[in-house]
């Protein structure tokens, strides 16, 4: 029988600082709103809550847009408690400015992340930043009844944690391995082989609120594109991620990535020859096998390593390791490296980007690097950028909590404003099919 996963008993969570939420930095919100194809009220709720415009008047002149549509913005932003006007002191002519202020703790949406054998949930605000966090630990015999039942209790929590005047916008699931985004359908996830096909529509979000499922790698790499600004968007970017295990997302410029509902990106379980060791998938021989955290980490960690620990936590031993001396690391980066170099004969990426605790040993990330350039592209094609992403959950977590926010923004201020100022509606539609 497989162990119930439990919630912690203490709540101290929601107190004490989370790693979430150090130097977490605000979401760029023109990027996404841009991205979504989103304009009108949630352009100008961004502005605000931004800093771009304080007042009436720059907000008509930062959007090119009328008074007239500026007052019936504001004014619907006002009646559902987006945005507060304050006065402020009188200008040279006429009545005092209003200062327009913005309360980021109006909405919030909780995120589901995955991370080694924990099931994580995260209540972000509008600014990113962090309400709430608590994690349960899953023991890798689950089921579908004890994942349902873990998730449907953080969920609980999440809502009954919410303060005051902050209303759920939605539930975020970001997810790792095999997931149909489609219908909702976690199918399948290494660290729970017992997990399967695991319909994630009924119960996963409130009535009324949006419910968003993405894969945990995509969720990153949006994130990342969108931080680079439209200049940095334009290229072909493949992220890999290599840890507890291996995982890769593909972007092809904005709004431009790989339809991921049948599960793009596992390559983790691709055969390799000659190799029988069985994998958590059921099949014998996978990547995995010989270079996914699970796996090896026993045996470069020793008694340091848990099946459990965070990959940030994992990071921090690996990073002192003289890992390039270990056969079984070595065998690792070689397989990797051909996985790596086959992916970019595929998707041919202007950029690659390489996440996880491996790439955070100095020696590893080098010896990973050159193996890439001796292995060479085609004929005379470049080598890719290469970049490392440094171990966190910042970029999942504003990938994943961003969409959500959106919409709750769009149907906020779409039940408040009049036909002909409102676009929220419209723009909540867009985002929504994406």
């Amino acid at each position: 029988m497989p162990r119930p996963a439990r919630l912690p008993a203490s709540q101290a969570a929601a107190t004490v600082p989370s790693p979430w939420s150090a130097g977490a930095a605000v979401p760029p919100w023109l990027e996404w709103i841009d991205d979504a194809g989103m304009d009108g009220a949630v352009r100008a709720f961004a502005a605000i809550l931004t800093g771009r415009a304080t007042s009436r008047s720059a907000l008509a002149t930062l959007l090119q847009v009328r008074s007239t549509t500026v007052s019936a913005w504001v004014a619907a932003m006002v009646r559902v408690r987006l945005v507060t006007e304050l006065p402020s002191q009188p200008g040279a002519r006429g009545r005092p400015l209003q200062h327009l202020v913005a309360d980021p703790n109006r909405l919030a949406a909780a995120v589901v992340m995955v991370h080694s054998q924990s099931v994580h949930m995260v209540v972000v605000n509008l600014l990113g930043q962090v309400l709430w966090h608590d994690s349960a630990v899953v023991a890798s015999d689950c089921d579908n009844a004890a994942m349902r039942t873990t998730l449907r209790a953080l969920v609980k929590a999440a809502i009954n944690r919410l303060a005051a005047g902050t209303a759920l916008a939605g539930v975020s699931y970001a997810l790792s391995g095999l997931v149909n985004v489609a219908q909702g359908r976690w199918v399948f996830a290494a660290r729970w082989p017992r997990m399967r096909n695991l319909d994630l529509g009924s119960g996963a979000a409130p009535a009324g609120t949006t419910v968003h499922f993405v894969r945990n790698t995509d969720a990153q790499l949006r994130a990342r594109c969108l931080r680079r600004g439209p200049a940095g968007q334009g290229g072909r970017t493949l992220l890999l991620h290599w840890g507890y295990g291996i995982g890769a997302s593909f972007r092809a410029g904005p709004g431009r990535g790989i339809d991921d509902t049948a599960g793009f990106g596992e390559v983790g379980h691709w055969l390799l020859p000659q190799q029988t060791r069985l994998c958590r998938c059921g099949h014998t021989g996978c990547l995995e096998t010989v270079a996914g955290l699970w796996s090896i980490g026993p045996d470069l960690m020793g008694d340091r390593f848990e099946h459990g620990m965070d990959e940030i936590q994992a990071a921090e031993i690996l990073r002192g390791m003289a890992l390039t001396e270990h056969p079984v690391f070595q065998r690792a980066l070689e397989e990797m490296v051909r996985a790596v170099g086959n992916l970019c004969r595929v998707f041919f990426p202007t950029d690659l980007v390489v996440s996880g605790p491996f790439i955070e040993n100095p020696g590893a990330w080098a010896a990973f690097a050159a193996g890439l350039s001796s292995q060479g592209m085609l004929v005379d094609l470049p080598l890719p950028r290469l970049d490392a992403q440094p171990a966190g959950h910042q970029l999942e977590q504003e990938g994943a909590s961003m969409p959500v926010l959106l919409q709750g923004l769009a149907r906020l201020l779409d039940g408040t404003l009049v036909p002909e100022t409102g676009k929220a509606g419209k723009a909540a539609r867009v985002l929504a099919r994406r």
